[in-house]
């Protein structure tokens, strides 16, 4: 039996790598990211796009060092690299048109959404609340994926992942 896929979007990663923060709740969100990242990561299909890739091993221009990127290449090779497909870019362009629910400077959000349906992941991992773990955006988007042909994941931060057990019994 196959492991669920998850997708793990950016957000994830910046609160799994970031120095821990005074702010609540980011102090509490940088804890359940790091604690599911070494409790309960073995129990998915780990998956990240190009898109994810790109933005966090990003060099150059004062944003990272080459050492800080290898250590975050180290993370990514966790992951499977999925590959955008010219389908993967038509969905994301429709989340993002005047039709679709994603305002257009949330390109890459759209992206995320767009690879984990066509791939067919069951979550997607994410502390992003304001484009993609958003109830009003996600039913819209919904709509849209499932009229391309596609399944939309269940957008959710590891908090609500956490709960839930694999063997079919609510935690």
């Amino acid at each position: 039996m196959s492991k669920p896929m998850v997708y793990l979007e950016m957000s994830f990663f910046r609160y799994l790598i970031a120095h821990p923060s005074q702010e609540e709740p980011k102090r509490s969100r940088q804890e359940l990211t790091r604690d599911w990242w070494r409790d309960s990561r073995h129990k998915y299909d780990l998956c990240v796009s190009k898109t994810v890739f790109d933005e966090f091993c990003e060099i150059g221009d004062g944003k990272i060092s080459s050492e800080e990127a290898a250590a975050r290449l180290g993370l990514l090779q966790q992951a499977e690299l999925l590959i955008q497909e010219r389908a993967i870019l038509e969905l994301a362009t429709l989340l993002v048109t005047p039709r679709g629910p994603l305002p257009s400077k949330a390109e890459a959000d759209a992206l995320h959404w767009a690879v984990a349906s066509y791939y067919g992941c069951e979550f997607v991992l994410t502390w992003n609340f304001k484009h993609l773990n958003n109830a009003a955006i996600k039913r819209r988007a919904e709509r849209i994926i499932r009229e391309y042909g596609y399944e939309s994941p269940t957008l959710c931060s590891p908090e609500e992942l956490e709960g839930i057990d694999l063997a079919g019994d609510d935690v």
